[in-house]
């Protein structure tokens, strides 16, 4: 057994004894989750929202987000799409 192999292993079994922990103490998880939102949400808008502000530009996750919208349109039948404005799209 290699090191790499020995650690994956361990690994998987503290995931699997931490998602066991989570169901036996669901109610716990939640009230953790609950204080934890608030800091996270305060973390964001302080080291996040902070650059975006000074530089006036949108975030990298929307920039991201919209380059993927725009990169949807496949071409479904194999023809090439023809560029006449006044077509519909079924």
């Amino acid at each position: 057994m290699t090191l790499g192999f020995g650690i994956k292993v361990i690994l998987e079994v503290a995931v699997i004894l931490l998602i066991t922990y989570g169901i036996f103490n669901e109610d716990k998880l939640i009230a953790f989750e609950d204080e934890l939102a608030p800091v996270l949400r305060f973390c964001f808008h302080k080291y996040i929202l902070k650059d975006v502000k000074k530089t006036n530009k949108t975030p990298v996750s929307h920039q991201q987000k919209s380059v993927r919208q725009k990169a949807t349109f496949k071409v479904i039948s194999g023809k090439q799409p023809t560029h006449n404005v006044n077509r519909e799209v079924a």
